[in-house]
């Protein structure tokens, strides 16, 4: 339910929950909140970019207008003033380096990492979750049988597996599988594909992977997206990103066959604040043959339950705000 602030005050909210305006942190996000909720038997106040994820949670309200995008000194202290703390929850670690907070990569899944700093304790399952209604549910299915995703794009270079590989991919299988591309419409469309790119439609996308056999992208969004519906997927991986913290045990991951840089993922460096140097070795050598090869595997197991695996949270409670405004140079560091 989307609430304005004095509604929100009016129902004894006193924390609203934000994360970066990302689809992928958001459903992580949200699957989180999960938790805390059966911890605290509370439902909990979420500012976001995308409210529409959140449609049909049962334990989250939405503060009307309020999101990463907007957060700043003066909104962040007026809503302190009524009452309503913003508590920033990312994966990513803010290590202090020369005074300034510089971003890391967790050490953790990043599900599992959210649960930490959320002050969660006990078991973690790492997988995501999105409430598709019994409508929802009944679109996306275009083909009887052996229908896969995939993706033709993306918004990072470091996660983007080129598309003259994905183009390799779809050619050479499409007499045995239909593909429907998803994703955003900007992304380059593919030859020999369902084209259902849709600007801004996330829930209709989240339809069609939840009535899809797989999906094939690269790690993300629509990665997390899938895992939340219950869709398995062969991920073109990264090596600019820990294994640990995108893994899912129910997808099968591709890595580049090429010699590769590897600092960011080894959290030597953090992709978003260095300019590349070494061409997106980290993705760019994927083979379309090993992700063939990994497709057909995976088909395999398209009418099985999905695997997880569980970890514990290790509570580590934040309220991150002074750490993401400080980061982004929203406040002078004192």
């Amino acid at each position: 339910m989307k609430l304005s602030l004095n509604e929100a005050l009016q129902k004894g909210y006193n924390k609203v929950y934000f994360s970066f305006d990302c689809i992928g942190d958001t459903i992580i996000l949200m699957s989180a909140l999960e938790y805390l909720f059966h911890i605290n038997g509370k439902k909990l106040l979420v500012g976001t970019y995308y409210p529409e994820i959140f449609d049909n949670c049962p334990y989250t309200d939405i503060l009307d207008g309020f999101c990463e995008e907007n957060i700043t000194m003066q909104s962040f202290s007026q809503l302190e003033c009524c009452g309503l703390f913003p508590v920033f929850i990312t994966a990513t670690d803010f290590v202090s380096v020369d005074g300034r907070f510089v971003p890391r990569w967790g050490k953790n899944h990043i599900l599992v990492d959210v649960c930490n700093k959320l002050g969660v304790t006990g078991d973690i399952q790492v997988q995501t979750k999105m409430f598709l209604s019994d409508e929802e549910k009944t679109y996306g299915r275009f083909f009887p049988d052996n229908q896969i995703a995939i993706t033709g794009g993306g918004w990072q270079k470091y996660k983007t597996i080129p598309k003259d590989v994905i183009q390799t991919v779809v050619s050479k299988l499409k007499g045995q599988y239909n593909f429907v591309q998803v994703g955003h419409v900007s992304d380059p469309l593919l030859e020999g594909v369902l084209d259902k790119r849709a600007e801004g439609k996330l829930r209709e996308t989240a339809s069609i992977l939840y009535n899809s056999d797989m999906l094939v992208c690269g790690i993300g969004g629509m990665m997390h997206m899938a895992r939340a519906v219950n869709c398995r997927a062969v991920v073109g991986f990264t090596y600019a990103e820990p294994l640990s913290l995108e893994q899912y045990a129910c997808n099968i991951n591709v890595f580049t066959e090429f010699p590769a840089c590897k600092k960011c993922g080894k959290r030597q460096e953090f992709p978003y604040l260095v300019k590349c140097r070494d061409n997106f070795s980290c993705i760019s050598g994927i083979s379309a043959d090993n992700l063939c090869d990994a497709i057909q595997k995976q088909m395999r197991n398209k009418n099985k339950p999905l695997e997880f695996h569980v970890v514990t949270a290790m509570p580590n409670p934040v309220l991150g705000i002074e750490e993401y405004l400080k980061r982004f140079g929203k406040i002078v560091q004192k």
